[in-house]
This record gives C-alpha cells, sequence and structure tokens, in this order.
C-alpha cells in the first residue's frame, strides 16, 4: 500500500496541471487509439504466444500458453475498458499474459467497436456474434467474460442480452449512475477523491459511446439490467474512485434482490485490480486465476 499511496500522490498532481486528466480523451487520441493493433512485444515472449484475426470488420487477440498439457477447456473473453473510445492498454495485456500463465486458460482480447465511430450497441451487437463464434467451440461453462470499466459494462449487458450464458462474470470497477442528476452530483463529490477519473470524461463518454442511447438502458448501466438466470460474479473497485458510491449503491441493491456475487474491495483508484506492479493488484489477478479455474 505504500508504493500505492506514492502513485496516487503523483496522479493526483498530474490530475492538477492544466489540461490534466481530460487531455488523454482528447479526439485526435481516441481515433489513433481506435485504429492501432499493434501488440507489446512481451506477449509472444516467456512462454506464451499470440494469434490475432480480424472477425466480422474488427480485431480479436488471442493469448495462450504455448505448451499444450498446460492448455485448459476454459477461455476468457476480455473486454478492455477505456470509455468506449480507447483501445486495451499495457496494463490490460500485462493482466492477460498473468491470466494465462495462471490457469493455461485462452485469453481473447476482443478489439469491439469504439466511438467516435460507433457506440454501445453497436460493440454489443458484434459482441454477441463473437460469443456465438466461442460456442461453436465451448461449452458456455467454460467460458469466462472479464471487463474492465466500460468493459465491465459491456460483460454485463452481453450477458444480460445471452440466452445461453457464460460460467462466470469478474467485473472490475463498472462504471455506475452514468445518469445526470443526482447520481452527477454524486461523482463531482467524489471527484477529488480519485486520482485518474473526472466527471468530464464521463460526460464525454455519454455523448459519444452513449449516442442515441438512453442513459437509464441495461445497455449501458449495469443498474437496469435484469438479473435473470445471470452466472456467478465477482466484482472489484476501488473507494477512491469517482464510481465508488453509486457501485456500492449498485451492489447493495443486487443484495436485496438476492442476486448472489462476491466483491473484493480496496481504498485504492479505479481498476487497481489491473495493477500488476503491485502486490494488490498481483494478488486481485491470482484471485481471478482462482475463480476462472474453479
Amino acid at each position: 500500500m505504500i508504493l500505492y499511496n506514492c502513485i496516487e500522490k503523483v496522479f493526483f498532481i498530474t490530475k492538477r496541471l492544466p489540461g490534466g486528466g481530460i487531455k488523454i480523451f482528447d479526439m485526435g487520441e481516441w481515433e489513433a487509439s481506435a485504429k492501432s493493433e499493434m501488440l507489446p512485444g512481451f506477449l509472444n515472449r516467456n512462454g506464451l504466444q499470440t494469434r490475432s484475426k480480424v472477425f466480422q470488420g474488427f480485431w480479436i487477440h488471442r493469448i495462450r500458453v504455448c505448451r499444450k498439457r498446460k492448455q485448459t477447456k476454459r477461455v476468457v473473453l476480455f473486454l478492455p475498458g477505456g470509455g468506449g473510445m480507447q483501445r486495451a492498454t499495457i496494463l490490460h495485456y500485462d493482466t492477460a499474459a498473468r491470466i494465462v500463465k495462471g490457469t493455461g486458460a485462452d485469453v481473447y482480447i476482443a478489439a469491439y467497436p469504439l466511438a467516435p465511430e460507433y457506440n454501445v450497441r453497436d460493440a454489443l451487437l458484434w459482441l454477441e456474434k463473437v460469443y456465438a463464434a466461442l460456442l461453436k467451440k465451448h461449452d458456455p461453462k467454460d467460458i469466462v467474460f472479464i471487463g474492465d470499466s466500460a468493459g465491465a459494462n459491456l460483460i454485463l449487458s452481453l450477458t444480460c442480452r445471452l440466452k445461453q450464458k457464460p460460467g462466470k462474470l469478474i467485473v472490475i470497477s463498472p462504471a455506475c449512475g452514468l445518469e445526470n442528476g443526482k447520481t452527477r452530483n454524486i461523482r463531482l463529490a467524489m471527484e477529488p477523491y480519485d486520482p485518474i477519473l473526472t466527471v468530464e470524461m464521463n460526460d464525454m463518454i455519454a455523448a459519444n459511446w452513449c449516442r442515441n442511447v438512453p442513459l437509464d438502458s441495461p445497455d449501458i448501466s449495469p443498474e437496469y439490467i435484469e438479473y435473470k438466470d445471470f452466472p456467478p460474479m465477482f466484482f472489484f473497485y476501488g473507494e477512491h474512485e469517482l464510481f465508488y458510491p453509486l457501485v456500492y449503491a449498485y451492489l447493495s441493491m443486487l443484495r436485496e434482490k438476492g442476486v448472489p456475487f462476491k466483491e473484493n474491495k480496496e481504498p485504492m483508484c479505479h481498476d487497481w485490480a489491473l495493477c500488476g506492479f503491485l502486490r494488490e493488484g498481483r494478488d486481485a489477478i491470482h484471485m481471478m486465476c482462482r475463480l476462472i479455474t474453479e
């Protein structure tokens, strides 16, 4: 936690600089990121191999262990976050690599359609086709969905749409309460405690990624999903993130409705569970590996 606290202080300083926080969401950066499909070189080292292919117009990257005897029948569909506007980061690829090595499961990182050209429903329609393709080779019980932030919302919304649901969901820092009004005031009140996110970012996501979709739609907001016949869910989230009070309220609602889930929260920032360079992040990824193999 000492290392994390030092890093958090640095992020708070950066956030206070002119253009801090929101500058990474410059429209030009979104477009460049959406078109970039370069994979980090470390993925093809240390006993791993990658294969990338275009499926229905968008890339899917498979990461697996080289040795067949270490492979399992479990597969992971990983939907990286980024507000529906940015591709996977080094943290996503590092987490995927750790999961592959820790479980022997194939991990598919889906480069789903992004804003500003597409919206969340375009992504969901494409992901339904991806899942249908996975079902041709795998039993649904052997498929695990992992998503963080906007990707966390996607795996929940996608599961809601599916008749044959996956075996498990690992939900990391979902973006709850994107509506305006009271929820916006809650996010504004949390903004000074979040070293990364801003409400302005949320507004840009709502205007682009959620374009032409009501913010109370189950395609966007986990709070409005009907959790019928859902698989086991495990949530990772932080107490220092913009969405914390809203995630807490959302999970309380699930608990009141009798929807089973497990959770792991830390006094840390958005997506802390992907930070394999931190002890807490490594512990979270080890826990994900156990969840996948159980």
